[in-house]
């Protein structure tokens, strides 16, 4: 308060100091917001429609299954060629689907919900793998890629089936394993356990442990064995496999003949995938008659452990990051194209893999990219067969792109993917 000649006068204090604006997120983080909130839109937008038959019903009958009687003693209440992995998650949709009565739309919703949500999230640790290779801006786009790949798309948001998730995991354990964390190993296991298609990366992270703790490339001075990951390791995967078993009333034994189980329900070279028998044979064939004097089977084991020996001797003799990311996508896209009784969404778990290896090594975009293609025509190939009664496709593109000819020589095109990866693999990048 001021005195004046007229009496005292309010005077007020001076406004204080607006705050300073935060920063605005860099460029690329904003770009990836908004393909984040774009991904997510579409997932909703396409949960609540298609859905593969078979895989829905079977979903639904052991999600209600597990909700109803629990996980002990479900693997002889009926079919089921699942090991226990992902059976939780499904535990848990079908105690939500009762609890909550939902009606078959908000049940195929949140059937397919779980693996939507793995795509997300896999696009973040997609990102922080690529972010050890490219600038920002670079390592954004390799997320938004995978976000808005068809193939994941439309496998997930869709057909309903859950080969995200088992990427996730899996590409969750190779960016442990490059941090020398231990809980790679335990991480490891879940992903087998949730889709067994991504077990040979267990061979590239083993040699990368070897490497780095007993047997390193360059060995300094100074270096000293570490004997203890290496012991840790087997033990961390198996007793990760055990607990996680365990509940259903299975042990270590039981899950390999759940395995065995599982192969054995599809006999055949190419069960509708665009791979080497699917070129050599077409699709529904038997791998047991002899083709070259070998039957199919024993071609696809012995060309597949070939093609993952020369994976594990390269990652042995170059052990650096690159080639331990590139060396994980060769064996996982050999495991799809090798062998038999492979179906069409088993390169689904390879993807962030592949994306990942393309940001360590252009040689390997072009691989990546005609797989890329290949998947999704493959997907869309095995969704829309007329005896499924799903969608119908127009009679032109069934007589050329997808007439048996035509897909063969998509499955041979597929094929010739991996020299590529191989080549880019063995032979480290000019500097």
């Amino acid at each position: 308060m001021a005195e004046s000649p007229v009496g005292p006068v309010l005077v007020a204090d001076p406004l204080p100091e607006p705050p300073e604006r935060l920063p605005a997120a860099p460029a690329p983080v904003r770009r990836l917001w908004t393909w984040l909130a774009v991904a997510a839109a579409l997932r909703v937008a396409i949960l609540p429609h298609g859905g593969f038959p078979s895989d829905i019903a079977s979903f639904k009958a052991w999600a209600a299954t597990l909700a109803e009687h629990g996980p002990r003693g479900f693997y002889g209440r009926g079919f089921a060629d699942y090991l226990p992995g992902y059976l939780y998650v499904l535990w848990g949709v079908g105690e939500l689907t009762a609890a909550l009565r939902l009606n078959d739309a908000a049940a195929l919703f949140l059937l397919k919900l779980p693996a939507a949500l793995a795509d997300l999230i896999g696009a973040a640790v997609v990102l922080r793998l690529a972010r050890r290779f490219l600038p920002e801006a670079g390592a954004v786009t390799v997320a938004v890629l995978y976000l808005l790949h068809p193939a994941l798309l439309f496998t997930t948001a869709y057909w309903g089936q859950a080969d995200s998730v088992g990427g996730l995991l899996a590409v969750a354990t190779l960016g442990l394993a490059l941090g020398d964390h231990p809980l790679a190993w335990g991480a490891a296991a879940l992903a087998v356990l949730v889709k067994p298609q991504t077990a040979p990366l267990l061979g590239v992270l083993g040699v990368l442990l070897l490497r780095r703790t007993l047997w390193p490339p360059e060995r300094p001075p100074a270096f000293r064995p570490q004997p203890g990951p290496v012991a840790a390791a087997l033990p961390l995967l198996l007793a990760t496999a055990a607990l996680v078993a365990a509940p259903f009333g299975v042990g270590l034994l039981g899950l390999l003949h759940l395995l065995r189980r599982a192969a054995e329900v599809y006999p055949y070279g190419s069960v509708m995938a665009f791979n080497l028998w699917g070129a050599v044979q077409g699709f529904w064939q038997s791998d047991l008659t002899p083709v070259a004097g070998w039957p199919p089977l024993l071609w696809g084991i012995a060309l597949t452990a070939v093609a993952q020996a020369a994976v594990l001797w390269t990652v042995w003799r170059r052990p650096d990051e690159r080639t331990v990311v590139t060396g994980a996508a060769t064996a996982l896209a050999a495991a799809f194209l090798l062998p038999t009784r492979i179906h069409e969404r088993y390169l689904v778990p390879a993807l962030p893999f592949l994306l990942a290896a393309g940001a360590t090594d252009r040689r390997v975009r072009l691989p990546v990219g005609l797989l890329s293609l290949v998947l999704t025509l493959n997907l869309l190939y095995a969704y829309t067969r007329p005896y499924l009664q799903t969608v119908t496709l127009p009679g032109w593109l069934e007589a050329t792109l997808f007439s048996p000819p035509a897909t063969r020589v998509l499955s041979a095109l597929a094929v010739a993917t991996l020299p590529l990866l191989l080549r880019a693999l063995v032979l480290p990048p000019r500097s």
